[in-house]
């Protein structure tokens, strides 16, 4: 039995420039301090790119504005520190939404088990509603936000979990993927679509970062989001797929140790 969700407070959506118009999207929830409830901090993007650049201009009490989409600390929810919070939908289920919700059990198979593998706590998902469409609430460890890679990585885990087979191992279901034998979506503007191809190019990464956890990062999520990175192209160059193809790595030699990657 799947436990009731917690209250959800959903806000007010607005378009950005993205190269999708449909598909799976993510927003950023936050618990407000002594409340149970969780109310929405960001808004929903299909590219998950934009959820790293909230993170740092929390982190830095700053603000980012890319591609119509803006993130202002003063005027924003707070992103959620302690815990990995987010809403997951797919407003193409809208009419069917039982076809969304019936692949929550095998998405957090596939979630726990790698984050068994990464040594983190597991992930929690709720099946909870938004007016455009069938959606999750997704409380994870707070570790997932420790680097901009990783918050990448685990939303594109979190897509490709959906179509994961039952008791398939994590490799299994990225060697699937790497193959191009899971199907997300009809075409290139649907959120997920590329996912196979992100895989392949970030296999590497994956690996790694599956093997040796988070001490292939700064320990602490300041570190890993200094102020100067929002000048070194934060939103395109510090994914999983970048991360793996090293383009982060004059800013942040530390993630490039050799004894990691060797």
């Amino acid at each position: 039995m799947v436990a009731p969700a917690p209250e959800i407070k959903f806000g007010d959506n607005y378009r950005t420039t993205q190269v999708y118009s449909r598909g799976f999207e993510f927003a950023f929830m936050s618990r407000p301090e002594n409340e149970s409830f969780y109310e929405q901090a960001t808004t929903f993007v299909y590219c998950k790119d934009f959820l790293h650049d909230a993170i740092w201009a929390f982190l830095n009490q700053s603000k980012v504005s890319i591609w119509d989409f803006e993130y202002d600390f003063k005027l924003n929810k707070p992103i959620q520190m302690d815990r990995t919070v987010l809403a997951f939908r797919n407003t193409a289920y809208k009419e069917n939404p039982e076809e969304f919700h019936k692949q929550l059990g095998v998405c957090l198979e596939f979630l726990q088990g790698v984050d068994a593998l990464v040594g983190l706590e597991p992930t929690q998902i709720y099946p909870i509603e938004h007016a455009e469409g069938p959606c999750w609430l997704v409380l994870a460890d707070p570790r997932w936000q420790l680097a901009p890679t990783l918050i990448s990585l685990f939303t594109l885990l979190a897509r490709i979990g959906f179509l994961h087979n039952p008791g398939d191992s994590i490799q299994q279901t990225l060697d699937r993927a790497e193959k191009g034998e899971i199907a997300i979506g009809d075409n290139k503007s649907y959120a997920g679509n590329r996912d196979c191809s992100y895989v392949k190019q970030a296999r590497k990464g994956i690996d790694v970062i599956l093997k040796h956890g988070l001490e292939i990062f700064h320990p602490t999520p300041q570190e890993n989001y200094p102020p100067s990175l929002i000048k070194h192209r934060l939103h395109d160059n510090f994914g999983i797929v970048n991360f793996t193809q090293g383009r982060p790595k004059t800013v942040m030699p530390y993630w490039y140790r050799e004894e990691i990657w060797k």
